[in-house]
């Protein structure tokens, strides 16, 4: 019988070590895929330049790289993202030369938030394991593999993927602390608590769980003294682990609280300068703080199966009130009402609830040994529908329409003779100027176009022979100010009352994209996606033939992909 048992613990063990295999080959594919989208064009994200320009002070490293003076970000992901582009560049890997504007600089930032998205994999199913099974957390780092906007963000350098890894950690070491006590564990839940603050500032709700986790140990030795002192243990370390993480909050402490300041401001009194990503009336009924974030953006971000998964999760959470329950609505529920009551509503500010919400959703798959059939085979069903709806996301992480775009317009102006003609003008709105969010400036140059930057509600004053719409820009102006004189500019440029003709069309989708646009038109895609789709306008006066609508004569399939 032992024998049976033994070759039965082995098989066990080589069908778990494959199942984790699987898992964090799978979450490493969709995360590091297409993870060098844009670079080669010089179309990356305009607001990864911060954390390149952070880093390029690692190159040569010297303590005057620790000394950072925009403070508008703590320090914590640019120190990684720093000393691991000092060490590439000691070791002669990236193809070019340091720089805020090089490319293997900004690819070295997102392969530091790829990787952290890994790491976080591996975090969350460890986690669920302790906290309840480990086919819990096989189940829950498989969900946490394939969360779509935690796959999608990996493929930007940003804050917001390395603060859910630093979360997930948090909350495996409040957990612990919660069910075993002691002051070492107090001191480093405190400490991993300090490092989520010092990778965003919102971090700091994760005092929330450590202060449960030591009430916690109250309750289970039945006196108020030792909460108190692992709760004193906890902040003292929370400080000193935000410090040695972020010196120059300390050190700089008035940059600091006046960048907080000034962001506070701007998402509380200026929220509309976020386009398609603050709660505009359009929206209806769930246009409003907490209740956009439940009917619309965790939908969203999840993926309406996970979503629904985490939501039975909770109930099974509320319903049964287990230590780990209750240290996973200690950190869900606060980080939601934190972020909640915001009128910006960026969905990847919710990215530190995915940890808690995929290992309650893992939890709630094998909550029963009754009927497994029913478990494994909803497990697959929403695991293979996140795979495919992250999948559709990464593949539109691309520049390829603003270089065949530019292609486009350069081949439909020609002289006679069939030679290129130069200095055409294109139009393009402009959303910061300075800034060439839309990705559009060089490929036009490359195609010897001339790039007209235009003011909004002015749009065709200049008389261009061509104008881009970005559908990204369309969907902001519908639903964030349809009232606008750049709103009424579009109707008459869509009417063709303004002198113009649709030419041509760029589009690109995902699973069940009208489901989720349904929900909020902003989610056909947001700025730091790449694929954004865009519509050409050509001046009937330079239309061939005269005034023939261009419609007529321009095939969608060849523009682009509709």
């Amino acid at each position: 019988m032992a024998t049976v048992n033994t070759v039965r613990g082995h098989r066990d063990r080589r069908w778990t070590g494959l199942a984790i295999l699987l898992i964090l080959g799978t979450g490493t594919a969709l995360r590091f895929w297409r993870i060098s989208w844009g670079l080669d064009s010089r179309a990356w994200f305009p607001d990864e330049l911060v954390y390149s320009e952070r880093i390029t002070d690692f190159i040569p490293l010297s303590w005057a790289s620790f000394d950072l003076e925009k403070l508008v970000y703590p320090s914590l992901y640019s120190y990684l993202a720093g000393l691991a582009a000092w060490l590439a560049y000691s070791i002669g890997l990236p193809a070019h030369a340091p720089g805020v504007f090089s490319p293997s600089t900004i690819l070295i930032a997102r392969l530091t938030s790829a990787t952290l998205g890994v790491a976080t994999i591996a975090i969350v199913g460890i986690t669920a394991s302790r906290m309840y099974s480990q086919r819990a957390g096989l189940a829950a780092a498989a969900l946490m593999a394939v969360a779509p906007l935690a796959v999608m963000n990996a493929h930007i350098a940003a804050t917001d993927v390395p603060l859910t890894a630093f979360v997930s950690l948090a909350m495996l070491a409040a957990h612990a602390l919660a069910a075993r006590g002691g002051r070492a564990l107090a001191g480093v839940a405190g400490w991993t608590a300090g490092l989520c603050c010092a990778t965003k500032y919102t971090g700091l709700a994760m005092l929330v769980p450590l202060a449960w986790a030591a009430l916690e140990r109250g309750f289970a030795e039945r006196s108020a003294w030792p909460a108190v002192l692992l709760a004193a243990i906890g902040a003292a370390t929370f400080a000193l682990g935000f410090a040695l993480a972020c010196p120059p909050c300390i050190i700089h402490a008035d940059r600091m609280i006046g960048a907080m300041w000034r962001e506070a401001i701007y998402t509380s009194l200026l929220p509309q300068g976020s386009s398609n990503n603050y709660l505009a009336a359009s929206l209806g009924w769930y246009g409003r703080p907490y209740l956009y974030e439940l009917v619309a953006s965790l939908p969203f971000s999840l993926g309406w199966p996970l979503y629904g998964l985490a939501l039975v999760g909770i109930g099974l959470a509320i319903r049964r009130h287990e230590l780990a329950d209750r240290l996973i609505l200690a950190t869900v529920l606060p980080y939601l009402v934190f972020m909640g009551h915001s009128p910006v509503v960026f969905p990847r500010y919710l990215l530190p609830l995915f940890p808690g919400l995929v290992i309650l959703a893992g939890r709630a798959l094998t909550a029963t040994d009754r009927r497994p059939l029913l478990p494994a085979s909803l497990f697959v069903a929403v695991w293979v529908y996140s795979l495919v709806l992250a999948g559709t996301q990464v593949a539109r992480f691309s520049a390829g329409q603003q270089e065949s775009l530019a292609r486009w317009i350069a081949a439909s102006v020609t002289e006679p003779g069939g030679r290129p003609r130069h200095g055409v003008r294109v139009a393009i709105p402009y959303v910061t100027k300075g800034l060439d969010y839309f990705h559009l400036k060089e490929p036009l140059a490359r195609a010897g176009l001339a790039y007209l930057l235009v003011d909004p509600g002015h749009w065709l004053e200049a008389s261009p022979e061509f104008f881009v719409l970005p559908d990204w820009l369309a969907i902001s102006l519908r639903r964030d100010s349809p009232q606008s004189p750049a709103a009424r500019e579009l109707d008459q440029l869509e009417s063709g009352a303004a002198g113009y003709r649709l030419a041509a069309r760029w589009r690109s989708s995902y699973l069940q994209r009208d489901l989720y646009t349904r929900l909020d038109p902003a989610f056909a895609g947001d700025l730091w996606q790449g694929e954004i789709g865009f519509s050409v306008y050509r001046h009937v006066l330079t239309e061939p033939g005269g005034d023939v609508p261009a419609r007529s004569r321009v095939s969608q399939r060849a523009a682009g992909p509709d």
